[in-house]
C-alpha cells in the first residue's frame, strides 16, 4: 500500500490531463453506420461505493483502475473488457480499504507533521511543468485546487498510519532471523554454477530429418569460427552475428546458471569444462549450441550475512500483509459499507 494512494492522484496527470478527457475515454464509441447509439458518458461525480456514509465517487474508481491495470495507456486510455469486471472490484476493495483505514486514523486523532505535509506538497508540485499547469490540472480533475490538495492529505494520513501501525509493527527481528536461517540451511546454499555463452541454432517443432540435417550443416560451418575465438568478446560478437536463441543480443552471455538447473544433455558436458574452454557441438531437444564457460563459482554454504537482507525483506512483507489483512477485516466487521 505504501505510496500507492499518491501515485494514484497523480497517475493520471501522465495518462489524461483532463477531466473531460477521463469521461470520454470510457465511453464507447460505435460506427456512423452501426444504427446504434453510443452509451452515455461515465458520469465521475455519481456515488460508486459508500462506507460508513462517506460516499466515494465513479472518478476514485477508474483512477484506481487505471493504477491496478499497468497499461492503461496503451489500451486507448481504458480497461479491456474482459478485466473490467476483475479490475473495478478490485479497486472498490481498495477504496473501502482506504477510507476504513482513514476514518480509523481520524478517530484516533492521528496527524501528519506539518514538515511532512509540506514536503509531500512540495514533491505533488514539482511533478508539473508549473504552477500553473498544477493548479490546472487540480481544476480540472478535481474542480479545485484546495480538493486536489485535500486529497492528497488524506492519502498521507493513510500512509503515516500504514506506517505506524502496519510497516513499524512489522519490522523482523534479528533473532527470529536468525532462527529462519537456522533451521533452514540448506535454502541458503548456492548451488555451483557456470559463466556461460551461448551460439544456438533452433529447431521448429517437430522437425523433419531434414530439417535436423540442415540444422546441423549450419553449426558446422559455425563451429570453425568459433573455435577461433580467443575470447569473451570475441565469442560474443560471433554470438551476436549468427546465434538464434534469444541471448544472442547479449553477446550469448547467460551470465551465472546453476549446474543443477541445466538440461542433462549440457550439464555432462558442462560440469568438467574449466574457464575459456569451448563444447563441440552439443545436440538438445530444441537445437545445436556451442557452449563457453567463461568462469566457476563453486557450492557455498551463505552466510548469515548475505541472507539477512532478503530474509528481513520477505518476513517483513509477509508480516505486513497478515497485519493489514486483520486490520482491515477488524474494520470491516462495524462498518457499513454499501456499493450502489
Amino acid at each position: 500500500m505504501k505510496k500507492v494512494l499518491l501515485t494514484v492522484l497523480l497517475f493520471a496527470w501522465g495518462v489524461l490531463p483532463a477531466a473531460a478527457q477521463l469521461a470520454a475515454a470510457h465511453a464507447p464509441t460505435v460506427g456512423a453506420n452501426s444504427g446504434a447509439s453510443a452509451p452515455a458518458p461515465v458520469d465521475l461525480k455519481k456515488a460508486a461505493v459508500e462506507v460508513n456514509g462517506v460516499a466515494m465517487t465513479e472518478r476514485d474508481v477508474l483512477e484506481h483502475m487505471q493504477h491496478l491495470f499497468p497499461y492503461y495507456s496503451i489500451h486507448g486510455g481504458k480497461v479491456p473488457e474482459k478485466y473490467q469486471a476483475e479490475i473495478r472490484q478490485k479497486a472498490i476493495d481498495q477504496i473501502i480499504s482506504e477510507e476504513l483505514v482513514f476514518q480509523e486514523a481520524n478517530r484516533r486523532g492521528m496527524k501528519v507533521p506539518s514538515a511532512t505535509m509540506q514536503k509531500v506538497l512540495g514533491e505533488a508540485k514539482a511533478r508539473f511543468p508549473s504552477p500553473q499547469q498544477y493548479e490546472a490540472y487540480g481544476k480540472a480533475m478535481y474542480g479545485s485546487v484546495a480538493e486536489f490538495e485535500r486529497r492528497i492529505r488524506r492519502a498521507t494520513l493513510i500512509e503515516e498510519f500504514e506506517h505506524q501501525e502496519i510497516e513499524l509493527k512489522s519490522r523482523a527481528p534479528e533473532a527470529t532471523l536468525r532462527d529462519i536461517y537456522q533451521k533452514n540451511l540448506k535454502s541458503f546454499m548456492r548451488p555451483e554454477s557456470v559463466s556461460l555463452q551461448t551460439i544456438s541454432v533452433n529447431l521448429p517443432p517437430d522437425p523433419s530429418a531434414e530439417q535436423r540435417n540442415l540444422a546441423r550443416r549450419r553449426m558446422e560451418e559455425i563451429l570453425p569460427q568459433a573455435r577461433a575465438a580467443k575470447n569473451y568478446n570475441e565469442f560474443g560478437l560471433l554470438a551476436e552475428r549468427v546465434s538464434e536463441d534469444d541471448y544472442r543480443v547479449n553477446m550469448g552471455d547467460h551470465k551465472w546458471v546453476h549446474l543443477v538447473g541445466l538440461p542433462p544433455e549440457i550439464d555432462k558436458v558442462v560440469e568438467k569444462m574449466q574457464p575459456g574452454q569451448m563444447t563441440d557441438i552439443v545436440e538438445t531437444p530444441v537445437g545445436y549450441v556451442i557452449l563457453r564457460v567463461n568462469d566457476r563459482r563453486p557450492a557455498h554454504q551463505m552466510t548469515f550475512d548475505e541472507v539477512k537482507g532478503r530474509l528481513r525483506a520477505q518476513w517483513e512483507q509477509a508480516a505486513a500483509q497478515q497485519k493489514w489483512a486483520a486490520l482491515i477485516s477488524q474494520l470491516k466487521k462495524n462498518a457499513s459499507i454499501q456499493t450502489l
